[in-house]
């Protein structure tokens, strides 16, 4: 699943941009908060790869003014996948193609960068369904691209929200290798890209407080707290998929 004969369109050329991928389902639910967002808080180019998109979610990305690349995964090369994970986990057959699904849509992010990011490129990866919601100051912004970084939350290196730097670009190489890799040994499924940053990240360096919080909104309240004390909003689980954030995007 993860070559490169399977990759349609163009790798961005920005020296910067924001990187998001995400089947069809999440493309209708979160694309459009997610690259206006962005565009208008980070003022960067969006590029947005794209699993299973159809048509007119192709011709989105160019009414958006975005670039994009994509990807249709192979039906039978599916199939084969989900019944690797089934055996794995002894799940059933729906939480298995699930567990593929949205494995590859999280993994293959990162693999990306690993192929073809440039030692001239920086690029900031995110969770499709995080939002912009604050503007970062200039110093803010100088902080965020200086280097390869992640949050982390409870010892865990988190893949919502972190930046690759062209300057240590061998990083993003070895997490893009060690996510093929898997994949081929056992099978992708839900979490392998927040594996492969524990794996390949014995100390990773922190982003600056202020960018991204992983606190649970449970209430309106917290999320208030979290949309102004943080750029990028984000909230874990079916709960925070729902949360209306149109009043402060």
């Amino acid at each position: 699943m993860f070559n490169h004969t399977a990759i349609q369109g163009q790798w961005p050329t920005a020296d910067r941009f924001v990187l998001a991928s995400c089947d069809s389902v999440y493309f209708d639910q979160f694309a459009d908060r997610f690259v206006k967002s962005f565009r208008k808080r980070l003022s960067m180019p969006i590029h947005l790869h794209l699993i299973n998109p159809t048509q007119k979610q192709i011709d989105m990305c160019g009414t958006w003014k975005i670039t994009h690349t994509a990807n249709h995964i192979n039906p039978q090369q599916f199939r084969d996948k989900v019944q690797l994970c089934k055996n794995k986990f002894n799940h059933t057959d729906e939480v298995s193609e699930r567990s593929v699904l949205w494995g590859f849509c999280q993994a293959i992010r990162f693999w990306l960068v690993g192929q073809y990011q440039t030692k001239q490129q920086t690029v900031i990866v995110s969770d499709i369904d995080s939002a912009a919601v604050q503007t970062p100051s200039a110093v803010q912004t100088a902080e965020l691209l200086d280097r390869t970084q992640f949050s982390v939350y409870n010892n865990r290196i988190m893949a919502t929200f972190c930046v690759f730097s062209g300057k240590q670009i061998t990083l993003a190489k070895d997490i893009s290798q060690w996510i093929e890799q898997y994949d081929q040994t056992f099978t992708i499924h839900n979490g392998v890209d927040q594996t492969a940053l524990k794996k390949c990240i014995p100390h990773p360096n922190i982003l600056p407080s202020g960018w991204i919080s992983h606190i649970d909104t449970k209430d309106k309240k917290a999320i208030e707290i979290k949309v102004n004390r943080n750029i990028v909003f984000h909230s874990k689980g079916t709960r925070g998929k729902t949360i209306d954030l149109s009043a402060y995007l």
